[in-house]
């Protein structure tokens, strides 16, 4: 793969496929002590989020889904998509935005995006609900999956549940 494949297209951002070469993109995202404060796995190191940006690519690859690279017009700006809800057989909705993001309403739009492209492109497999998981106190996650027409349905493994419907 050489060129990136748009995968949507909102007002202010685009989604696109991964390229190998993303991983300094990646990687200074996943290391922000900030901006992974609300994620389960915390800061990364370099060679976890090159494995996690091949694993990216090579989901997309099988099966045409998984996290994809978010640009604005001011270039990168973090990672969003879906992957496999924790034992659910839902599909999970994800975003991870860079501080420069936030506050601007991107999250929002992002997931109300993300929510269509969902419906636009069921999974057979997977039950027809879209989930979101957000650790408590995340309070700013909540308000933008609620805006996005998410609705609190309960807790599993430590993590706030959220689904479409």
């Amino acid at each position: 793969m050489t060129d990136r494949e748009e995968i949507l297209r909102t007002a202010r951002l685009r989604l696109t496929t991964w390229l190998p070469e993303d991983v300094d993109d990646l990687a200074a995202l996943h290391a922000d002590r900030e901006v992974m404060r609300h994620m389960t796995s915390g800061p990364q190191t370099r060679e976890a989020t090159r494995e996690r940006l091949e694993r990216f690519i090579a989901e997309h690859r099988a099966r045409g889904w998984s996290k994809w690279r978010v640009e604005g017009a001011s270039g990168f700006l973090g990672r969003a998509g879906f992957g496999v809800a924790h034992r659910s057989g839902h599909r999970e909705v994800g975003y991870l935005l860079a501080r420069a993001a936030w506050g601007a309403g991107l999250a929002t739009e992002l997931t109300r995006a993300l929510r269509q492209w969902h419906e636009d492109h069921p999974e057979p497999a997977l039950a027809p609900e879209l989930r979101a998981y957000v650790l408590p106190g995340n309070a700013a996650s909540c308000r933008v999956l609620e805006k996005a027409g998410f609705r609190a349905v309960g807790e599993e493994d430590g993590q706030l549940v959220f689904e479409s419907g």
